[in-house]
């Protein structure tokens, strides 16, 4: 699937691993986004429904999402103000790089690579391409620091910042 989404600068929220969380912080911290990109385990329907009250919503399904797999893709192609975005979940397997999506990224070269599944932020840029990982935003209470991402997007420039959330 690809869908474009066009305007001369877009603040594009990005979350993964809700895992059917979605606390007032996270909404509070996505209130300014033009559009929101989920990167998997999501946790049901209603949390897209949540996220849509705030802005559109482009989402892809992860291993934790096994309602929602005959709604929703398993990556995405997303143009976004001159931007090429490609959106999975399961791109980092603690090491192991899927084949799919990189099939995807030889053939699509996106700009910006959105991928969740490790429940770890990743913000980094290597041959010219964003990798970027918003972390987990999940229940809090189990050990691990909750984040979600921000892309400002520009003219097919893209900035990036990960914001870390409470528990």
């Amino acid at each position: 699937r690809r869908r474009a989404v066009s305007s001369s600068r877009l603040c594009v929220s990005v979350v993964a691993d809700s895992h059917g969380h979605l606390c007032d912080e996270t909404l509070d911290r996505l209130s300014d986004a033009d559009l929101i990109l989920h990167a998997g385990d999501i946790g049901g329907e209603s949390i897209l429904n949540r996220l849509r009250a705030v802005a559109p919503v482009v989402a892809v399904v992860g291993n934790g999402d096994p309602d929602l797999a005959r709604r929703y893709p398993w990556e995405q192609r997303v143009d976004v103000a001159g931007a090429r975005v490609l959106l999975c979940h399961w791109y980092d397997n603690w090491g192991r790089v899927h084949p799919k999506v990189e099939r995807e990224i030889d053939e699509w070269e996106p700009h910006v690579l959105v991928y969740g599944h490790t429940h770890v932020a990743d913000n980094t840029r290597r041959n010219g391409r964003l990798y970027f990982n918003p972390g987990y935003s999940g229940p809090p209470g189990l050990g691990r620091q909750r984040s979600i991402g921000r892309l400002l997007i520009s003219d097919g420039k893209v900035s990036s910042e990960i914001l870390t959330l409470a528990g």
